[in-house]
């Protein structure tokens, strides 16, 4: 039997720069995907093919509002989907040809496409896209292997023909008219990206407001409004209780909280009901770690309940972004190679919903800061009076400040406003750093862009 210093399991962001990280420093490494391909649900299936879709349908949108649409007939539908296909194809296959290509020049590291399954504490056994099965002994392990969606189920003749968002990126063409079950970040981007598409949207939430508790309740109400007017129909506090298909239409029945039922037609049905980790294969009961349904129980170093075993990414209870996963994969590949010397933070997290207009969150919202015992003063700056805004030609949305009182400690920094994505990093520093108000009002910020709004905010909340 073979063995190895280190097994990782999933080759997404969890796991790759975790095995690399671990071979540059001269350990022996395998690292096992059962795809076969490097990158993970964000290159394949989630965050990248969608925010490719993203910007052809912004483009769209734009030619369509122009005066060209006078004289120019607009691109067929299906011809555009196609090429918006082809150029997710072209991306994510240039993106993991690179990562592979990148692992083969470690010669510590040993890639292997098999599902993977433990047999012990210390033992794996790896089943080969071929059949074949062999065992492999490790001194430490990382488990990443992402999480899967989750499909309620549904009453009716049709509750299992629905679309899950990774299936959405292979239909062959768009549909007319989508029911969204979800309004989660998921849901919501998918809802306004294909509304540009010419795809009539209804979004089905079971909370009582979209992307409730994920970001600040005036922005939830603010983008909520915003789909409103694109034309989206958004049902929250509602359920759906059935899912039938007649014909090529999908009859779906919601219900409100009082029990009233409304019936829905649409040609497709999408559920973006949230996501649950991909464990179930991994044989974790012939192992001590613990786990339940929300994922593997981890420590603050990311290890498992079994001493070398780590867990990092989707499968564990935490913050569910790529670049977070590879934040945590880097911890784990510090703590095996020196000792766990190095604790995870999550108040540094930050992460942004492409919605339109964006939102982008680093921290504590005002919420989480309370809860967490923290004496809070907040501060919100209006982007409609922002030059850089006005410029833009959509000034909207807002910047919000959560700050520790008793030392004006930055908890958390959100921003809604059109280009939030592009200065959030600024703000993930402020909060890593534990940056003051007064530190950030000293700074000087040029002019005329959507950053100089920190300067202003935390001058007016100091006076």
């Amino acid at each position: 039997m073979q063995k190895f210093d280190t097994i990782i399991i999933g080759g997404g962001p969890g796991g790759t720069p975790a095995a690399i990280q671990l071979a540059l420093k001269g350990q022996k490494v395998l690292l096992v995907e059962k795809s076969g391909k490097l990158g993970g649900a964000c290159l394949f299936v989630g965050c990248i093919p969608s925010k490719i879709i993203k910007h052809s349908a912004d483009q769209y949108a734009q030619l369509k509002t122009t005066t060209l649409l006078t004289q120019e007939k607009l691109e067929d539908m299906k011809d555009l989907w196609d090429e918006i296909k082809k150029k997710m194809d072209d991306i994510l296959t240039m993106r993991s040809r690179a990562a592979r290509q990148h692992i083969r020049q470690l010669s510590g590291l040993t890639f292997s496409s098999g599902t993977s399954r433990f047999i012990s504490n210390q033992e794996l056994e790896i089943e080969e896209l071929g059949g074949v099965k062999n065992r492999y002994g490790f001194d430490n392990a990382i488990i990443a292997t992402g999480s899967i969606p989750f499909i309620p189920d549904f009453q009716g003749n049709a509750g299992q023909e629905v679309l899950k968002s990774e299936m959405l990126f292979q239909e062959k063409v768009l549909p007319k008219s989508m029911v969204i079950i979800g309004g989660g970040p998921i849901g919501v981007e998918l809802a306004q990206m294909l509304t540009k598409l010419d795809v009539n949207c209804t979004i089905i939430e079971m909370m009582d407001s979209l992307l409730s508790g994920l970001v600040e309740p005036e922005f939830a109400q603010a983008l909520s409004q915003k789909l409103a007017a694109s034309g989206i129909d958004v049902f929250t506090s509602s359920k759906v209780t059935e899912i039938n298909k007649s014909g090529n239409n999908f009859n779906i029945i919601i219900a409100d909280k009082t029990g009233a039922k409304k019936a829905i037609l649409a040609e497709q049905v999408l559920v973006a009901a949230g996501r649950v980790p991909n464990i179930e294969a991994l044989n974790l009961e012939a192992t001590d770690i613990r786990f339940d349904r929300h994922g593997i129980t981890v420590n603050d170093y990311l290890e498992t309940s079994v001493k070398g075993i780590y867990a990092t990414g989707d499968v564990i209870n935490g913050p569910k972004f790529a670049h977070t996963a590879t934040y945590e994969a880097h911890i784990a590949a510090a703590n095996i190679l020196m000792g766990n010397i190095h604790k995870k933070d999550f108040r540094k997290n930050s992460w942004v919903l492409f919605s339109d207009p964006e939102i982008a969150s680093a921290g504590y919202t005002e919420a989480e800061a309370i809860k967490n015992g923290f004496d809070v003063v907040t501060g919100s700056y209006d982007y409609k009076i922002d030059a850089a805004a006005q410029i833009a030609g959509d000034p909207c949305g807002y910047l919000k400040f959560v700050v520790n009182r008793k030392n004006s400690e930055f908890l958390g920094i959100h921003i809604f406003t059109q280009g939030a994505s592009s200065i959030i990093g600024e703000a993930a520093l402020m909060v890593s750093k534990k940056m003051t108000l007064n530190d950030v009002a000293q700074t000087i910020h040029p002019h005329p862009t959507l950053t100089e709004a920190f300067g202003f905010l935390a001058s007016n909340m100091i006076g």
